[in-house]
Formats: C-alpha cells, sequence, structure tokens
C-alpha cells in the first residue's frame, strides 16, 4: 500500500525528531478502508489476525495490537470501516514496513488487500493519560 523508500525515509525523519519516548507513548496508525465486493468484515478480521501474528513474530519485542473499527453510531456507509494498528515505538513501526516487505509479509499484505480497498492511513503519537 505504500512505497517502503519513502516510509524509510519518513521513519528517519520522524526518529530523528523523536527524542526519548514515554513508556507510555505508543504509535497509533489509521486506515480508512471499504470491503470489495462480496467480502465480509469476518474475512477482514481473520486477515488482520494473520498480519498481527507475522508482525509480533518478525517486529523485534512485538507488542503491536489491530483493531478494525466499525462505525455504531453516527454516519455509516456500508463496508466501510477502520484499522488502527498500536506500536509500542516508532522503531517498532519502521521495523514492521520493513518486515512487511519480505516475501512472506507481501502474502499476507496481498491477502489483506483481496478483500479491502484503503485510501487514507495516517501516523499519530499517542499517550494515554
Amino acid at each position: 500500500m505504500k512505497s517502503f523508500l519513502t516510509t524509510a525515509l519518513l521513519a528517519v525523519f520522524v526518529i530523528g525528531l523523536s527524542g526519548a519516548t514515554n513508556p507510555d507513548d505508543r504509535y497509533a496508525e489509521f486506515w480508512e478502508c471499504k470491503l470489495k465486493e462480496g467480502k465480509t468484515i469476518e474475512a477482514v478480521h481473520a486477515a488482520n489476525s494473520k498480519w498481527v501474528t507475522f508482525m509480533n513474530a518478525n517486529v523485534e519485542g512485538g507488542d503491536i495490537r489491530s483493531y478494525v473499527l466499525t462505525p455504531q453510531v453516527g454516519e455509516r456507509k456500508p463496508g466501510h470501516f477502520m484499522f488502527v494498528d498500536s506500536f509500542p515505538s516508532l522503531e517498532a513501526w519502521a521495523a514492521g514496513e520493513k518486515a512487511i516487505e519480505t516475501e512472506a509479509g507481501k502474502v499476507i499484505q496481498a491477502e489483506i488487500n483481496e478483500l479491502i480497498t484503503c485510501w487514507k492511513n495516517t501516523l499519530h503519537k499517542s499517550r494515554q493519560s
């Protein structure tokens, strides 16, 4: 979904600016997505579980989490949902970007891409209050 080179350069830039991190800091990546015709949210959950298992096995320290958000109140467009992927550090996020570019990572990403179309993502630093 993203260019590895662009992502790597962004990670290096942000890591350089981030300095020391608070242990309560996490990085959350939000994806806005829609199911492809005939696909189900249950299939998305199954593929996303594979992604989480892969990421935790291939990123040192693991502790990568992912959530599939479906709207319950407010504007509800059929088939639209969001992912929120949570990383313990910016370094873990960057390592995940590298891991998904491996052959095994590409297979998992291709399975996800068969189910959905995503058009927007953002990465946020978060701190629990």
